[in-house]
């Protein structure tokens, strides 16, 4: 379970004031909200990257400092070193987390076998997207944030997409992901968190 506790988030405006949620394994989470209304920085508040004003963030028990790799965040396809390979990614997040994952199996589903080895710069976005997911894939992390994960992604990859969270959720993952359109997540969330005005409401999907 991945639990928060009074959690206030100010960068310079307010994002969220008193938020107390238990986000439990199998289930999908969508984070509804405008752009620039918050969605990534409580993403990065979640994963410590950015203090809250005050609160708690735990992982089944402990502080999530301490339960770092039960968890994957990776915020954007920005975040990419353009001189590496996708190739380099996926070993080094293997390594990190200790996934037992067969990265040459994920790579031949999401088509990647033309460019995986070449550098990142050489990459549309479409295919960035594609190493994105799997990032998360071969993680295998319990607890996965996903922040806007269907951008540059085409009709039929967004479609598996959304299959592969199915399958992650009934593995026992909890995934929470974002996006400022509702109708994107409808048919794969249990539940939904609006956020907005400093507030986020949780509805059944």
């Amino acid at each position: 379970m991945l639990s928060i506790q009074n959690v206030t988030i100010k960068t310079r405006q307010p994002i969220l004031a008193n938020f107390n949620f238990e986000f439990q394994p199998h289930k999908v989470y969508g984070l509804i909200a405008p752009n620039g209304s918050g969605k990534t920085t409580f993403f990065r508040s979640v994963m410590q990257l950015i203090p809250s004003v005050y609160g708690k963030y735990q992982i089944d028990g402990l502080p999530i400092g301490k339960q770092l790799q039960k968890i994957f965040y990776f915020e954007s396809s920005n975040w990419f070193d353009d001189n590496l390979s996708g190739l380099d990614y996926l070993l080094f997040i293997k390594q990190i987390w200790g996934s037992s994952i067969d990265i040459k199996n994920l790579i031949q589903d999401w088509q990647m076998i033309d460019y995986i080895k070449l550098p990142i710069k050489n990459y549309s976005l479409g295919m960035k997207q594609r190493l994105l997911i799997g990032l998360y894939e071969v993680s295998d992390a319990k607890y996965m944030l996903m922040d806007e994960i269907t951008n540059g992604l085409d009709e039929g990859n967004r479609d598996k997409l959304f299959s592969k969270i199915k399958q992650l959720r009934d593995n026992d993952k909890m995934i929470v992901i974002s996006s400022h359109y509702k109708e994107d997540l409808e048919s794969i969330c249990d539940y939904e968190l609006f956020l907005e005005n400093n507030t986020m409401v949780v509805k059944n999907a």
